[in-house]
C-alpha cells in the first residue's frame, strides 16, 4: 500500500508520452495539426494566492464502531514553508498504537485508509501528538484541501476485515477547511484537439470538466490545449502519478480536485 501518492504532474521537467493504446470510451475529435496561436490566458497571468499562516483545517475524531473509544481533534496549520498537523485532546484504547492518515475520500467510503493517503506513521495512544508534518507547500500544490477525512487505524493491520480492507478505520473525522482560492481565475478552456492532445473532453454547462488521454499525448500539449500551465494541470490532479496511460482521465475543474475526480479504492 502506498503511503503517499505524490502530485507530480506540475513538477515533471520532461514531457511524458502515453504508452497504452486503449481507445477512449467517448468519440475522439479529429486531430488538429495547425499551430494554435490564440489561446485563453493562463492562470499564471494572475498572482497566485498563498495560504496565510495559522489554523486552516480541523477534524473531530469519532469512533468508527463501538469496539473502540477514540476521540480527539486534528488541527492543520500553515506556517513557514509547509503545513503542520497536531492531534489534540487525543485518547484511544486501541492496543499497540495507532496510525493517522489523511484520505481524499469521505468518511463513508469503504476501505478509505487503504490507498492514496498521506500517512503520519505510528503514534502513541497516551498523549497529544504535536509537530506532525504534512510536507512543504509544494508537495500539496500549495493547497492540501483535497484531503477530506482524517482516519485512525491500528498500527498492526487486522488479519480479518469483514469489508476486505487491509487497514480498518477505527476513528474518522471530516476535515473542515478554511483556505482561500489559491489559483483565482484558473479555468480550463478547450481550444481544440491537436497533435499530443487528441483525446476527448467531457463537458458540463459548456465547460470542460475532464479530459481522456489517448496514445501519443503529452502533458505539455494537454495543458496547452486547455490554456493552462503544467503546474496548473498538476494542481487539478494532485492524486495522479506520472505513470499516465491512454484512457486515463484528467480533471479540469478546481472543485473536482482529489477524491472528487478519482474513484475510491474498491474491495
Amino acid at each position: 500500500m502506498p503511503r503517499l501518492t505524490a502530485s507530480v504532474l506540475g513538477s515533471i521537467a520532461l514531457v511524458l508520452g502515453l504508452v497504452a493504446c486503449s481507445p477512449p470510451t467517448t468519440e475522439t475529435p479529429p486531430v488538429d495539426t495547425a499551430v494554435h496561436s490564440v489561446a485563453p490566458a493562463s492562470s499564471g497571468d494572475a498572482a497566485d494566492v498563498v495560504i496565510p499562516d495559522g489554523v486552516i483545517g480541523t477534524a473531530e475524531l469519532t469512533s468508527a464502531s463501538g469496539d473502540n473509544a477514540i476521540s480527539g481533534t486534528v488541527v492543520v496549520s500553515a506556517g513557514g514553508g509547509g503545513f503542520d498537523v497536531a492531534l489534540e485532546g487525543f485518547t484511544s484504547d486501541v492496543p499497540g498504537g495507532v496510525q493517522l492518515f489523511f484520505s481524499p475520500w469521505s468518511e463513508t467510503t469503504t476501505c478509505l485508509a487503504d490507498m492514496y493517503n498521506f500517512s503520519f506513521g505510528n503514534l502513541s495512544t497516551d498523549a497529544d501528538q504535536l509537530g506532525l508534518s504534512l510536507g512543504d507547500r509544494d508537495s500539496s500544490r500549495g493547497d492540501p484541501s483535497y484531503y477530506l477525512t482524517a482516519v485512525i487505524t491500528a498500527s498492526t493491520p487486522d488479519t480479518a476485515d469483514p469489508d476486505g480492507c487491509v487497514l480498518t478505520p477505527r476513528a474518522v473525522g471530516t476535515i473542515t477547511w478554511a483556505v482561500p482560492d489559491t489559483l483565482p481565475g484558473l479555468l480550463a478552456v478547450d481550444t481544440g484537439a491537436r497533435f499530443g492532445a487528441g483525446g476527448a473532453t467531457a463537458t458540463a454547462g459548456g465547460s470542460p470538466i475532464s479530459y481522456r488521454a489517448v496514445a501519443g499525448d503529452t502533458l505539455n500539449d494537454i495543458a496547452d490545449r486547455f490554456g493552462i500551465t503544467l503546474d496548473d494541470l498538476g494542481f487539478l490532479n494532485p492524486l495522479t502519478t506520472q505513470q499516465l496511460q491512454a484512457s486515463d482521465d484528467l480533471n479540469l475543474r478546481v472543485a473536482l480536485r482529489g477524491g472528487a475526480s478519482v474513484p475510491p479504492p474498491s474491495t
